[in-house]
């Protein structure tokens, strides 16, 4: 009973990770939702540098109702509960806290203790508060808003749900009534015309091993769901049996990966290569991971990523070929 042992508090503040995007704002809606349905005070904020642009965001903000607010300073509370982040974790704007709890789906970076519940198998932080609601006893089908805001936290993370790996991501995905004419919605505004230009910039300098048939491509930071789109697309070159796509994040390195072939598995591709320096997994054609700016910079200090990645996808085919 994770979410119990706050009801002592009075007054909750439940911070996203900085440029928030729907998995985190659709997971701190349901946190929000749960303890305002207890009475309790609650503030739903984010920081950083740059506010809320992103049509998608703005339209799940305005049609689901989320309360979201971008702050400079940290509001009154009795305890700070982090979503889709970990406290001094990087990507969140750590202002002073009287007590922390984390509730995140990414490896541990941080320090952790009893009011943290992280779950870095699930394929979002949507799904992780989805299964505290769920033993919590929230009806969450019986508020369409907070259903819609968690399965489209889900659907961001995954590659349009492409990427779905851990039982609980289905079971979450199939047992959700979602408004679905505003899910389109959302889902239509999701990518924006400069994402074509990232898309373009990345196929036009992306990395192929003639020898070993794989590419590599590097884009600038872009949500999640374009990595797959272009992964996707690399994967359909008749000379490419497997791919990697990957960006910069506060943290790490996210990884879209895709095969083509059934000796070169995409979710043995991705173990392998976030091995020892992240998480990663998936099926056997598509599969996803995260390397950890922490754990590269103890492993590889000074090294290049995207040399790293490069050495480590020419071990697992080679590996494979034996």
């Amino acid at each position: 009973m994770f979410l119990k042992q706050f009801a002592e508090f009075n007054s909750i503040c439940i911070q996203c990770h900085d440029s928030p995007d729907a998995d985190a704002m659709g997971a701190a809606f349901g946190l929000y939702a749960y303890f305002m349905n207890l009475g309790k005070k609650v503030n739903l904020i984010y920081a950083g540098e740059h506010q809320i642009t992103k049509p998608s965001l703005k339209l799940m903000v305005e049609h689901l109702g989320i309360p979201i607010r971008y702050v400079n300073e940290m509001p009154e509370h009795d305890i700070l509960i982090t979503v889709d982040c970990q406290y001094e974790g990087g990507n969140i704007t750590s202002m002073p806290v009287k007590k922390v709890a984390m509730v995140d789906h990414h490896p541990i970076c941080v320090e952790t203790d009893e009011w943290c519940f992280i779950f870095p198998e699930f394929g979002s932080c949507c799904t992780v508060v989805w299964e505290l609601l769920l033993e919590a006893g929230y009806p969450v089908n019986e508020n369409w808003q907070v259903a819609t805001a968690l399965y489209y936290g889900l659907y961001s993370d995954t590659s349009s749900l492409s990427e779905i790996y851990y039982p609980a991501d289905r079971q979450m995905r199939d047992s959700l009534q979602i408004n679905r004419e505003c899910l389109d919605e959302m889902i239509h505004a999701n990518l924006q015309r400069q994402d074509l230009e990232i898309a373009g910039e990345a196929l036009s300098h992306y990395y192929y091993d003639e020898e070993k048939r794989f590419a590599l491509l590097h884009t600038k930071p872009c949500d999640p769901n374009l990595l797959g789109v272009i992964s996707d697309m690399v994967n359909c070159v008749a000379t490419v049996d497997c791919c990697v796509v990957y960006n910069e994040t506060p943290i790490g390195y996210k990884m879209s990966v895709r095969s083509a072939k059934k000796n070169l598995p995409a979710s043995d591709l991705a173990e392998k290569v976030s091995c020892g320096i992240g998480a990663g997994g998936g099926h056997a054609n598509k599969a996803g991971g995260m390397l950890m700016k922490h754990m590269l910079a103890t492993q590889y200090p000074g090294e290049d990523v995207k040399e790293i990645l490069i050495q480590r996808i020419r071990e697992f085919i080679r590996e494979a070929a034996c």
